[in-house]
């Protein structure tokens, strides 16, 4: 699983022109970038380039495309495709991937630490970052013959006991460590920006229950009304009561690719870490299970789920960790339930959602959550109303 890191392009000096969307790169920009990331050597060019927009509707704050190249000399070890990553072309999208730093975050990972987590990651052949202009993009391996599983669709239990095992090995990996100080760029889950979403949720609930309040369960709303009034110390509370490790963020079964070729952790492998933060390990569980899983499906697995993810934890002597007994972890699991009501909360009342299906990602997100909130009686760990 040992990856080669590109040189990461920071610098204001070594200016490169993106294109406002991925239809716009150009054989040119390629030969530059895959020279940079040091894939592609100075006898060879791309020649021609061949564009697929892929992810329509699943990434809110960024654009994707599968670029197919053909190269003018050897071009030995270089790719015959790419996925190239750029922030997203919408405004008020863009706009919150810059608040929150989504697009350097990301950044930042592949830079340091993209090939120590114990997962499959996809292998960044080009990463840039100009600071100064706030430009960034990423081409990444494409793994697109893996298996995708549509999180409209829904994850059924098997895939999502897979998916938990590979997170259970990244947050092993980062459990309490020293390192994590050092990850400065990545915030902890209660650090300013992330608090932020405190007030972007109060800011785009009345829109989120104008667009989506009809289809959600009896008793969602005064979920939601409790949790964003509480939200930012329930974000304090969650990071002071757990060990920390480093978090995906967003981990929920569009960002997952699975390959049953391959055992182990390998057989999955993670996208996406713009969301990637220090914090609790079980929010990341949280959400995977109240947002990807189907009602009836996270329902009769959910426990047994959770404690998969916890054994995964334990290691392969399955030892609980000293600091944190099982039954503090489904507390915070329920707890955690309850933050995960702010992603469909503000991607529906403040950002576009691009398209019709993202419209319908969104709603099956937030009937999810909140129904699961309230199957899981999370109100109950909250303060009492005023």
């Amino acid at each position: 699983m040992e990856q080669v890191q590109p040189k990461t392009t920071t610098r204001a000096g070594t200016m490169v022109q993106l294109p406002e969307t991925t239809e716009g790169t150009t054989p040119d920009l390629l030969t530059r970038a895959l020279r940079e990331g040091g894939v592609l050597g100075p006898d060879s060019v791309v020649a021609e380039v061949a564009h697929e927009p892929i992810g329509v509707g699943v990434g809110i704050v960024g654009q994707l495309a599968r670029l197919t190249l053909r190269y003018e000399g050897t071009a030995e070890g270089a790719p015959g495709t790419v996925i190239l990553k750029m922030p997203s072309q919408f405004r008020e999208n863009r706009a919150i991937g810059d608040h929150f730093n989504f697009y350097e975050r990301e950044g930042r990972f592949y830079q340091q630490i993209g090939d120590k987590l114990g997962v499959r990651t996809a292998r960044c052949y080009w990463n840039h970052m100009d600071l100064e202009r706030q430009s960034f993009a990423l081409l990444l391996e494409d793994l697109g013959q893996r298996t995708m599983i549509s999180q409209v669709a829904g994850v059924g239990p098997d895939r999502a006991a897979q998916a938990l095992d590979a997170l259970g090995e990244l947050h092993r990996s980062w459990w309490a460590s020293p390192m994590l100080d050092g990850l400065d760029w990545m915030p902890r889950l209660d650090d300013p920006i992330n608090l932020a979403a405190g007030r972007q949720y109060r800011d785009s609930w009345p829109m989120f229950v104008d667009r989506v309040g009809s289809a959600l369960p009896d008793g969602a709303l005064e979920v939601g009304e409790r949790t964003q009034a509480v939200f930012e110390d329930l974000m304090r509370t969650s990071t002071a009561e757990a060990p920390l490790t480093v978090c995906h963020g967003d981990f929920r079964i569009d960002n997952l690719l699975f390959d049953d070729a391959t055992l182990g952790t390998d057989r999955v492998a993670v996208l996406d870490w713009q969301i990637s933060s220090r914090g609790p390990g079980v929010f990341d569980v949280a959400y995977l299970l109240c947002q990807s899983m189907s009602v009836d499906d996270r329902r009769a697995a959910e426990e047994e789920l959770v404690r998969g993810w916890y054994g995964a934890l334990a290691g392969a002597d399955r030892r609980s960790p000293d600091d944190y007994p099982y039954e503090l972890a489904w507390r915070h699991y329920r707890r955690s339930a309850l933050v995960t009501t702010v992603y469909p909360v503000t991607a529906m009342g403040s950002m576009d959602p691009a398209n019709e299906r993202g419209h319908e990602l969104v709603t099956a997100m937030a009937v999810r959550a909140f129904t699961a909130c309230l199957d899981l009686d999370s109100l109950d760990l909250l303060p009492p109303p005023a």
